[in-house]
């Protein structure tokens, strides 16, 4: 009989999950609420959300909710953005992760105590990504964005850097890049009391992650990894859980497991980003499990 398992550390981070459990919460008890943008990166799980009948809005449409409770999502918000939201008397439901809202107090109170002709801050992150997006806004976008290797050719070398991080990227990345910024800064900043300084504030769920899938995915035939295709964080976790086993496959749900892939298979793995909830794998492992008997 062929054996199934999930990855015990695979699901909803505490901030998704923490803000998912508010939206349940309030849609259950029969109140109205929109959330801003997708509340995770999940269109299964956003569907589920619809259908308890939270709506989405986008940030232009703030200025016509009026008095409507508007949930923003663990990712967080500039500030710019609750401005707007109180302007039009929008009833905020702040569903920051804590982890990010500290985050971007620390970004705030470093760049208050800059002397910005001769200091800058650099974050690792996605300029993209909601969260860095609300990073950059801590400090009205007067922040340089890090993604690879090449964007460090951004950064000045003979300014003291501040550099920060994005708290869902890559721990292994993140020291990649601060060798390399350390490497960059000029000769003239040597003697400057801390020309470079570092704070590695990916979250410490992320920086567990990465060892704990390597252990689980090591011991299977077969690795199904289960996340939204738009998924930052589900895009590097599957390509890490690749390189550890090559026979691991990125699904989205039960319709995109193909038989062939069972064939021969003794043991099957499961796991998924942190915009995956559990109910999504134990539907994975539902289906594997019918098409190995069927």
């Amino acid at each position: 009989m062929i054996k199934i398992e999930i990855d015990p550390a695979a699901g909803f981070c505490f901030g998704v999950d923490r803000v998912i459990e508010e939206a349940e919460s309030m849609l259950r008890a029969g109140e109205s609420l929109y959330g801003l943008g997708e509340m995770v990166h999940n269109q299964a799980e956003m569907e589920r959300l619809r259908q308890l009948g939270l709506r989405t809005i986008q940030h232009t449409d703030l200025p016509s909710m009026g008095s409507r409770k508007v949930l923003f999502r663990a990712h967080g918000e500039p500030p710019s953005t609750y401005k707007l939201a109180i302007e039009h008397g929008v009833e905020v439901i702040d569903g920051t992760c804590p982890i990010v809202s500290r985050l971007q107090k620390k970004i705030r109170k470093v760049y208050q105590g800059m002397d910005r002709d001769k200091e800058q801050l650099v974050i690792f992150g996605k300029p993209d990504h909601p969260e860095t997006i609300g990073l950059v806004g801590q400090v009205d976008g007067d922040a340089t964005v890090v993604t690879e290797m090449k964007d460090i050719e951004k950064i000045e070398p003979d300014k003291k850097v501040h550099l920060f991080s994005q708290t869902t990227m890559d721990p292994h990345q993140f020291r990649e890049l601060e060798s390399a910024i350390r490497n960059r800064i000029s000769s003239s900043m040597i003697n400057m009391k801390e020309p470079f300084r570092s704070d590695c504030t990916i979250c410490g769920q992320m920086k567990k992650r990465k060892p704990r899938l390597s252990a689980f995915a090591k011991q299977f035939d077969l690795v199904l990894f289960v996340s939204g295709k738009h998924s930052s964080n589900g895009k590097m976790l599957f390509e890490f859980c690749r390189e550890v086993n090559p026979s691991t496959h990125w699904i989205s749900g039960p319709g995109d497991i193909d038989r062939q892939w069972l064939e021969g298979v003794q043991s099957v793995g499961i796991s998924g980003a942190t915009s995956t909830s559990r109910e999504q794998l134990e539907a994975i492992r539902e289906q594997v499990s019918r098409m190995a008997i069927s």
